[in-house]
């Protein structure tokens, strides 16, 4: 029996390709026959002469010779976001439940401090999935699958230039008044705050949505949709779970829904055409950061 290296289905010895992720069967290379005429002592003898795993192999390697570049389909997306949604759900039950029983909970969370380790934990459940999905053992893989361990490329200057033309292209439009904008809590939450702790607002806009939504929407999503669908069909499902990761602007103002679904397709291509995540992520900090500067002027 042949087993696929990335789902672990199972097929019989003359199988080629996986029938659920396209991808190559190992070879199986099996024992020569005993002959009837040797002893056991030449049977040792010739599976010592068999090719020998080479020394030093690391338990890294084995990784990498069990899932070679990192490929995932179409069906790790789903499972993926599945996960996502129903331990988002469990955790968003658990907060309320705390916050209706336990009044300094609800005005902790209330607090710099509270908002910004709620979104971290918001985002860490969602990383873990995105890890767990996409069979990397150790942080040092994950970030060599998704394309954190590369340097941004020239095409993150225009993905900057980009993402400043889109934020005010949309800001052009809010001026006029063909379409209300979206009062985002972050930066109201900044304003009315005062000390050092009102920054900790600033933090999940421009560090943690740009870092770890980029490492899970484009580093992993997009790419195992990649794997089974086209460019077209890839982006428009990650613009669609967008849409539902970001429902409260989406469903407020089209100029935002705009906004975000241009951004996404443009940071899509931007993980289409290099190797290096870094260029999704700087282009999403500049597009964050110019709504706090549009914000005070």
């Amino acid at each position: 029996m042949k087993r696929c290296p990335y789902c672990g289905a199972e097929y019989p010895d003359d199988a080629v390709v996986c029938a659920a992720d396209q991808q190559p069967l190992p070879d199986i290379a099996p024992l020569p026959p005993l002959s009837t005429d040797k002893t056991a002592k030449d049977a040792v003898t010739d599976a010592a002469v068999l090719p020998q795993p080479q020394t030093g192999t690391t338990v890294e390697s084995s990784t990498h010779l069990m899932f070679p570049d990192y490929r995932w389909s179409a069906r790790d997306a789903w499972k993926c976001m599945g996960m996502i949604v129903l331990v988002g759900f469990l955790v968003s039950t658990a907060i309320f439940a705390l916050r209706l029983h336990f009044h300094g909970f609800r005005n902790w969370q209330a607090s710099g401090s509270g908002y910004f380790s709620r979104s971290l934990v918001h985002y860490a459940v969602e990383l873990f999935a995105a890890a767990y999905f996409a069979r990397t053992e150790t942080f040092a893989s994950f970030c060599t699958a998704v394309g954190l361990d590369r340097k941004p490329s020239n095409l993150a200057w225009f993905g900057v230039v980009a993402a400043l033309a889109l934020r005010v292209l949309g800001h052009f439009v809010l001026i006029h008044g063909w379409s209300k904008g979206v009062r985002d809590y972050d930066i109201l939450a900044f304003q009315s705050a005062s000390g050092p702790e009102r920054y900790l607002f600033l933090g999940p806009l421009l560090l943690l949505a740009p870092l770890f939504e980029e490492s899970i929407y484009r580093g992993f999503l997009y790419k195992a949709l990649r794997g089974s669908f086209s460019l077209v069909i890839s982006m428009a499902l990650i613009v669609a779970w967008t849409a539902y990761s970001h429902w409260s602007q989406y469903s407020v103002s089209w100029v935002a829904a705009l906004d975000l679904s241009v951004l996404t397709i443009l940071q899509c291509y931007l993980r289409e055409k290099s190797d290096s995540l870094w260029d999704c992520i700087i282009c999403h900090m500049a597009f964050n950061g110019s709504l706090i500067f549009l914000a005070f002027h």
